[in-house]
């Protein structure tokens, strides 16, 4: 295993029980019944970006970052999904569908005829790509953020859905509102549907907190359920920054398949009742990056140790860690979670994403 980045301490707002919690529940997590065949966390890597862009990103954003991007202290280890250096799948797998994380938060989901966009932040490298009103750790008003490596080039194509998280510029920036189809089906939180319509988008489904919308797709249907996100800790903080969505996704039909996306989330009561309305799921997509860690506030986005304890509580059978490496305000590189992972036997494949590479859906 790659060697880890030491990570901030002195974390604020941090459940007064996690540790307690991630080793009760791992350890019920490893009890339970499971499908024959499973192993243990596996865990395993394929190609990082490159350390020259993450040094370039920093340098050119250096009054804005206190510090450079912790992704660049070690490569992601290997998926678990392929060895190093297979080839990459170029064909949609039509029993179980596929996924291509395109940095931060973006990602594409295909799976039973459809195809879903997740939160598009769509604009190219650069030291400025975006600018947040406070920089989460330092406080700065109006702070620029790098963006370390490009998008992948492949296009987008065709897109069936894109569900948005929050309407926060690293979430949603102005390249994907200039450039994305303004007549695709758009999932997104009633908070953001003023923003969403001043760009020009005609199909916008709002979804309050357990509100849901169905989808037909080629053999059954998929429903979509809006869940909390909350994104801090600090209950004023949280009103501050809006109301976000998480959503867990159900395919049904003969083949069956759950993932739920937690969105800029915290570990909180309302993802524990996730946990016990929808465990097992099949594949977790969570945000980590640990994004104010370091700040007064403390955390806006899963770091390492509470995104292992609700795994854990989930009972997720894989796990794909999104919302890390890309931009200049994640502060804790994947490999953290990685090595916690392992080190608590969390019984879940875990699984790295390569920025661009399509990977199968795990089961």
């Amino acid at each position: 295993m790659s060697e880890i980045a030491s990570v901030p301490g002195g974390l604020n707002g941090r459940d007064e029980q996690l540790q307690q919690l991630t080793a009760a529940e791992i350890g019920r997590a490893a009890r339970a019944p499971r499908p024959s065949g499973r192993r243990r966390a596996r865990v395993g890597s394929v190609a990082a970006p490159l350390v020259a862009l993450f040094l370039a990103g920093c340098a050119s954003a250096g009054r804005a970052e206190p510090s450079a991007s912790p992704a660049s202290a070690g490569a992601p280890p290997a998926s678990a999904g392929s060895p190093a250096g297979a080839p990459v799948e170029a064909h949609t797998d039509a029993s179980g569908g596929r996924l291509q994380w395109r940095g931060g938060p973006t990602a594409i989901l295909e799976r039973d005829g459809l195809r879903l966009l997740t939160d598009p932040v769509l604009g190219p490298r650069g030291p400025a790509v975006f600018v947040l009103p406070r920089h989460p750790s330092t406080g700065v008003e109006n702070a620029p953020i790098a963006r370390y490596t490009d998008p992948p080039a492949e296009p987008l194509g065709r897109l069936d859905l894109i569900l948005l998280s929050h309407n926060h510029a690293d979430h949603f920036d102005a390249v994907a509102r200039e450039t994305l189809p303004k007549d695709v089906t758009f999932i997104l939180p009633p908070d953001a549907v003023e923003a969403a319509r001043a760009a020009g988008f005609t199909r916008l489904t709002p979804l309050d907190w357990d509100a849901e919308t169905v989808i037909p797709t080629r053999s059954g249907r998929l429903r979509i359920l809006a869940v909390p996100a909350n994104h801090s800790h600090d209950a004023a903080l949280d009103a501050t920054l809006g109301k976000g969505n998480g959503y867990v996704l159900r395919w049904e039909g003969a083949a069956p398949y759950s993932v739920y996306w937690t969105g800029d989330a915290v570990f909180t009561e309302p993802m524990r009742a996730v946990a016990a309305r929808f465990a097992p799921i099949d594949l977790w997509l969570p945000h980590l990056g640990a994004v104010g860690v370091d700040g007064g506030r403390g955390l806006r986005t899963m770091d390492a140790e509470e995104a292992v304890a609700a795994a854990a509580l989930l009972r997720a059978r894989h796990v794909i860690p999104i919302h890390h490496t890309t931009f200049g305000h994640y502060r804790e590189p994947v490999t953290a979670f990685v090595q916690r992972a392992s080190t608590k036997s969390l019984p879940a494949h875990v699984h790295v994403p390569t920025d661009g590479a399509w990977m199968s859906l795990p089961r």
